[in-house]
């Protein structure tokens, strides 16, 4: 009787523990799924708040907003996307026919080469701006393109400057000047965006002209 009593006090204790565990287990269960479901949230948040920041670009936009797309995008492709493993974002800005001659022809322009283009017009304008021309009947005086491209040319001539010595570089000056404001003064058609499949995150910006 006694060796049936210490049994059946064994056999509770079994079950006990079992219950015990089984309960540990369901808890465990129940917080990993919740820490879960709290990492997912997490997550849909931030892609939710990473997307925001191009989403304002769902539209048309003008030259000048194109360019800082551009900029935003080079910046994150080489500090964020490579660091924590996600794709670069693709900048497609397609341009159906040349806008000049040297420079934004007809084609399609990533973020790179659409900064590439616009920098090397900056350039132009630049080096032609610093570029000094001396007066023809004075050599002591002398003024840079860029001084001269705002000058009535009756001015220019009373300071002894011939037409043929500075009326070509004033003219590609005033040329490279005019298409910057140009660029960043049109405005480029939205088409779509394209979004990871996997994270949700925007991975292409594409856009018309």
């Amino acid at each position: 009787m006694e060796n049936a009593s210490k049994a059946l006090i064994m056999a509770g204790g079994v079950l006990i523990s079992m219950l015990v565990i089984g309960l540990l287990v369901f808890f465990f269960n129940n917080l990993s799924d919740l820490q879960n479901i709290e990492q997912t949230s997490d997550e849909i948040q931030q892609i939710a708040e990473f997307n925001k920041q191009y989403e304002v670009y769902v539209r048309d936009v003008y030259g000048s907003e194109l360019l800082s797309i551009a900029n935003k995008i080079e910046d994150y492709n080489k500090r964020e996307s490579n660091n924590k493993g996600y794709k670069e974002i693709i900048l497609e800005v397609q341009i159906q026919k040349d806008i000049d001659k040297t420079f934004f022809k007809k084609g399609t322009y990533t973020s790179s080469s659409l900064k590439q283009e616009i920098e090397k017009v900056e350039n132009e304008v630049k080096t032609l701006g610093n570029k000094s021309i001396k007066s023809s009947t004075n050599e002591r005086i002398s003024r840079k393109v860029s001084q001269l491209a705002t000058m009535r040319t009756k001015d220019i001539e009373d300071l002894g400057f011939e037409k043929a010595s500075y009326s070509e570089f004033v003219s590609k000056y005033n040329t490279y000047k005019t298409l910057i404001t140009e660029i960043k003064a049109k405005v480029f058609e939205y088409v779509n965006f394209e979004y990871d499949k996997y994270n949700g995150r925007i991975t292409k910006m594409t856009y018309k002209l």
